[in-house]
């Protein structure tokens, strides 16, 4: 199912009357290739997409350009052969060809064969080429080789097939990238970077869970409310979470009354823990007190994590959500976040990430906090304990 997302959709069809080619990027399971996809089928464009995860196994991007072209073609002749011979009739003299002599037929390289083939297939309309996945091929020799391509674009062999470049991915620094190197900084002009695609709002998330609940599914929904709104922090309002959430909920209702309430999601909690956020919890379990202290701070600390709305957190920003979650066992006590903020910071599977001016932190995987959220329970004597995983 697919909810507006009025800003972004219009800042993608703003795009596409530009004269750049476009770049989309977001965490995984924001809704890229579900926001592009809609816009794109809406306007009528004919777009084929490259994926540069296949790129990274091919080892270049042209392979996989090729790839894509082979995928929609029926075989081409590249060459004919022509005999000649002579052949002697007792009443009169006839020529027939059988000299074997082979021609080879021009090919365009890759690249504009599939500009040529999109513009085939899309006619009248607009050409779009997706180059999706970005992330399986950031690195320089796939970033020299993508800004190959967008310079080959003003070529006029190139530029005959009218084909816009839209890349999507999860990084965001393309354009800098492009910036910092000298030989390619003109490319960085050549790019259109969209907003970000993150989470959804309050009012779409709670739009796209009820249109799955209540009109498609038709169940009964007890305190919608209530309900929405642990939807909402408990999958942190990421798309690809929120159907893979609903979808334990409905697993469990879906043939013993269909009704939705706090019951059905405690279990769903639990189901979701053990199935979609294994890795998270594990992750997360790692780093949790390894000893039974009085305070449990780590464990506060994690917990607080999961509290946090924003992108980016500092310490000054987690020491408040401790003193606000408990305030009794925080009371006069220096709390030293900024430490466990680092160990939580390090070793094979980090919780967190320094971000690039090094005066913050980010989660590792936006997994991580909806795990947290999930897993982390507060009780009564504020400590922190983690709800435990369901075998069912």
């Amino acid at each position: 199912m697919y909810v507006a997302r009025e800003e972004l959709e219009r800042a993608l069809r703003n795009g596409l009357n530009s004269q750049q080619h476009l770049l989309i990027h977001g965490d995984s399971g924001t809704g890229k290739s579900w926001l592009y996809k809609k816009v794109l089928s809406d306007l009528d464009v004919h777009f084929e997409v490259a994926n540069l995860a296949n790129a990274s196994r091919l080892g270049s991007i042209t392979n996989e350009l090729a790839n894509l072209v082979s995928r929609h073609e029926i075989a081409e002749k590249t060459g004919y052969s022509e005999s000649k011979s002579a052949e002697l009739n007792t009443i009169v003299a006839k020529g027939r060809l059988d000299h074997t002599g082979q021609y080879e037929l021009g090919q365009k390289e890759p690249f504009e064969s599939c500009l040529a083939a999109i513009r085939q297939r899309a006619g009248s309309r607009s050409g779009i080429l997706v180059l999706d996945n970005l992330e399986a091929a950031f690195t320089d020799q796939f970033l020299k080789e993508l800004a190959d391509l967008l310079i080959l674009c003003d070529d006029e062999r190139y530029a005959y097939y009218d084909v816009k470049l839209l890349i999507v991915g999860v990084p965001s620094g393309v354009r800098e990238y492009y910036y910092k190197t000298p030989h390619h900084a003109t490319v960085a002009n050549r790019l259109r970077e969209l907003p970000e695609v993150s989470r959804l709002s309050l009012t779409q998330c709670r739009s796209l869970v009820e249109k799955g609940f209540e009109k498609r599914l038709r169940y009964t929904v007890e305190d919608p409310s209530s309900v929405y709104k642990h939807v909402a922090w408990v999958t942190d309002r990421i798309p690809q979470m929120i159907h893979e959430y609903c979808l334990e909920v409905a697993n469990l209702i879906h043939h013993s009354g269909c009704t939705v309430d706090s019951d059905t999601l405690e279990r769903a909690d639990e189901l979701w823990l053990s199935q979609s956020m294994y890795h998270g919890y594990a992750v997360v379990e790692q780093h949790m007190n390894e000893r039974d202290t009085k305070a449990g701070r780590r464990n506060q600390t994690l917990f607080a994590l999961g509290c946090t709305e924003n992108e980016h957190v500092k310490a000054s920003d987690v020491e408040e959500l401790i003193r606000r979650e408990f305030p009794n066992s925080t009371s006069g006590t220096t709390l030293n976040v900024t430490q466990i903020l680092a160990q939580l910071g390090k070793g094979d599977q980090p919780v967190l990430k320094r971000t690039p001016k090094g005066d913050a932190y980010a989660f590792a995987d936006p997994r991580y906090r909806m795990a947290l959220r999930a897993m982390m329970m507060k009780t009564a004597d504020e400590r922190v304990e983690k709800v435990p995983l369901t075998n069912k």
